[in-house]
């Protein structure tokens, strides 16, 4: 009888753990969401002579995490290459015009980049970039401090760097002194008539014509933890 009573209690565990589901998380507990990532083209416009080039828009599905909240979807605009003339990338707007709210930096070195990335609210600005041997000050003209050997040049158009009282409407940065090995510092270079200007100092191989290139991607809809969302501009600077 004592048999029996084990044997029962060996078959009921058995079934219990075949019909107990399981679910699978991603590095960090992160989940894709469904569906697959889409690529598509976006056109390109360069400086004189530059004609326009067309670069692939990489659109990656967006990601939740354990709890469910959607992380926002990422594209890459501006893929490894050297901005000797200006590039310009237009994206769809409407008033209130996107207004900056942090600058983040991350040092990804290990992957060959280190990160400057520009987080604005209600909408993601147009933009443009290119090398530049100093960059200057919108409202003065002169040329702003920047470490290392080379400079970008950043202006965001249909944007701003104000509330509507005029007030300062970035909270949150980085020391201008970013100090990674390429990426080297950043600086304020102008907020006029909806337009949003910074500059990049980096460091290039001394005593050589070597550039480094630059990549720039957009995260659309970053969940800020408050109920709303950023959009998130990223210029990475190549390691080698």
């Amino acid at each position: 009888m004592r048999r029996l009573v084990l044997i029962g209690v060996c078959v009921a565990a058995l079934t219990a753990a075949a019909c107990t589901p399981t679910r699978n998380t991603g590095t960090g507990g992160t989940t894709t969401a469904p569906g697959s990532g889409s690529s598509s083209a976006a056109t390109v416009t360069t400086g004189p002579g530059g004609g326009a080039t067309t670069a692939p828009v990489t659109a990656k599905p967006a990601t939740k995490t354990a709890a469910g909240t959607p992380q926002g979807t990422w594209k890459v605009r501006y893929n490894w290459n050297i901005p000797s003339t200006r590039v310009g990338i237009d994206n769809p707007h409407a008033m209130p015009l996107p207004r900056l709210a942090e600058i983040h930096v991350g040092n990804h070195e290990k992957d060959g980049f280190a990160r400057i990335s520009f987080y604005f609210r209600d909408g993601m600005p147009s933009y443009n970039f290119n090398y530049a041997r100093e960059v200057l000050n919108e409202g003065q003209g002169e040329p702003i401090k920047l470490e290392g050997n080379s400079f970008l040049r950043i202006q965001f158009s249909n944007a701003r760097q104000h509330d509507d009282e005029s007030h300062n409407s970035l909270k949150v940065k980085p020391a201008n002194h970013i100090g990674f090995t390429r990426l080297r510092s950043y600086a304020f270079g102008g907020d006029f008539e909806g337009y949003v200007t910074y500059g990049l100092g980096i460091q290039s191989t001394p005593n050589s014509d070597h550039i480094l290139k630059i990549r720039v991607g957009e995260l659309t809809k970053k969940p800020d933890g408050k109920g709303g969302f950023f959009y998130v501009v990223a210029f990475d600077v190549a390691q080698n």
